[in-house]
């Protein structure tokens, strides 16, 4: 007798499984931790990143080791020697004292009107570029208004109606440099704008203002610190050529005031041009070296033969 056996209950998979989700663009961080990393260890960032920073660290702590910069106290025109590193000027004053105070205003003169500058283009570029329409239009037209307007003759006119104040020259200087940051910022938000973590980010309902701030703005930072950097250069080259010309502040020289002062002097005290002159070239110098190892890090394939 055959034992019928009882068929086993079938269980079926009642749970499809979910379907994949499609990753999310993810931000290139890593991207730009590789290229510091490697304007780090470029050799003209090793040769004048501690240069400069050098150049900041007397600045900004020399005045409380140096003598006072209008003690008329010593014979006049020393020269360099182990009493006085930088010999003395023409009214008998320290001239290491002077020139310590005198890179305080103009390194002083140059980070402020990058900063500035930076600023601006931040805020006016990055909302043209990021919302576009009537609000890019709007923009554009400001920053070429600025764009166009004179600096060294509004830096003469303010200082013939105002008086040769530092402040007023940093003010004219950020006014009229401050475009040339706000385009590159434009066209950087314009690209990342269009990328898919910012779509993303669109799609998920985050307002505007959150995604330029937490997206736009950090991922567009690396052509701005460029620019920021060769800005920080022209500032101080202008400012030192306005001091040169007599518009500068005259309660605080600056490297250009002391070129000036130096011009009688060429023959009898040549470090008195000598050393604010050398003291300006380095630090340009610096500033534009490590703007371009900057740009050689941020976009290797710049002037590759292809």
């Amino acid at each position: 007798m055959t034992q019928q056996m009882s068929p086993e209950p079938l269980t079926a998979n009642t749970t499809s499984p979910a379907p994949a989700a499609h990753p999310v663009p993810e931000r290139p961080r890593d991207g730009q931790s590789a290229a510091w990393r490697a304007f780090l260890r470029r050799p003209s960032t090793l040769l004048f990143l501690p240069l400069l920073i050098l150049f900041v660290l007397v600045a900004a702590f020399g005045p409380l080791l140096v003598g006072d910069p209008v003690a008329t106290a010593f014979p006049k025109l020393l020269p360099p020697s182990g009493e006085h590193l930088l010999g003395t000027d023409m009214l008998g004053r320290d001239y290491l004292a002077r020139v310590v105070h005198g890179g305080r205003i103009s390194l002083a003169v140059g980070f402020s009107v990058a900063v500035l500058c930076m600023t601006f283009g931040l805020v006016v570029g990055g909302l043209a570029g990021y919302y576009g329409g009537w609000i890019d239009t709007v923009m554009v037209k400001v920053a070429e208004f600025f764009q166009v307007l004179p600096g060294l003759v509004l830096a003469l006119v303010a200082a013939a109606l105002l008086g040769s104040n530092i402040a007023i020259i940093v003010a004219i200087l950020a006014i009229t440099m401050w475009p040339g940051v706000g385009r590159i910022v434009r066209a950087e938000a314009m690209r990342i704008s269009k990328l898919g973590y910012v779509e993303s980010q669109r799609a998920a309902g985050f307002h505007g203002v959150r995604i330029l701030w937490s997206d736009v703005i950090p991922n567009a930072m690396p052509p701005v610190l460029v620019a920021t950097t060769m800005t920080v250069g022209r500032a101080i080259l202008i400012e030192s050529g306005l001091a040169y010309i007599g518009i500068g502040d005259p309660g605080n020289p600056s490297w250009g005031s002391l070129l000036n002062a130096a011009q009688s002097y060429m023959r009898d005290g040549w470090w008195l041009a000598l050393i604010p002159g050398t003291c300006i070239f380095l630090v340009v110098l610096a500033v534009n070296m490590l703007g371009d190892a900057l740009n050689d890090a941020f976009n290797p394939t710049i002037g590759r033969v292809k």
